[in-house]
């Protein structure tokens, strides 16, 4: 052809609104900082199914750059919350958009603080490679989530239970 256009969409699944998780008109879950639902606090999300601010004001997009970060709050929150440590706060940006046009083409440029794509960008081979490299990452850390973690364990904090019902305390 002359020209091809492919145009794609996102779409989240329905099972968090019909769980009567609090949504976006989308259907994201709404999340605070540390990707904590709003409406359920034992429920966490990441990625495209997280309605996240990032650190400039904006929810961030769905992509798999956002994932990324979105992910690791969530696993600093677990953990802080599981362990009784402070939870720290990952950065939440994006900062580029990254698209792949197969195996050997592919477009790289950067964004601004307001989502819009800054003027100049990479792209060919070598940037369909830096894409390719940022997938195999993905895969194998998602295969290693142990990998460079320290090996000395932390306690798990303890539940604070309340009294029952009609109990009386000494």
């Amino acid at each position: 052809s002359d020209a091809t256009v492919w145009t794609a969409g996102f779409a989240v699944s329905p099972i968090a609104a019909a769980g009567g998780l609090e949504v976006t008109e989308s259907g994201r879950i709404v999340v605070d900082r540390t990707m904590r639902s709003v409406s359920h606090p034992d429920v966490y999300a990441i990625g495209d199914s997280a309605h996240a601010i990032g650190d400039n004001g904006r929810p961030l997009p769905m992509s798999c750059a956002s994932a990324g970060y979105t992910g690791r709050q969530a696993i600093e929150a677990i953990v802080g919350r599981l362990t009784g440590r402070t939870i720290a706060n990952t950065k939440l940006v994006y900062t580029y958009n990254h698209i792949s046009l197969g195996r050997r083409d592919a477009i790289l440029q950067g964004v601004d603080d307001e989502g819009r794509a800054k003027p100049t960008y990479m792209s060919g081979r070598k940037t369909a490679r830096i894409k390719a490299g940022i997938l195999s990452m993905s895969l194998w850390a998602t295969s290693n989530p142990t990998y460079g973690m320290p090996t000395r364990r932390h306690r798990l904090a303890a539940a604070h239970a309340s009294p029952p019902v009609g109990s009386r305390s000494a």
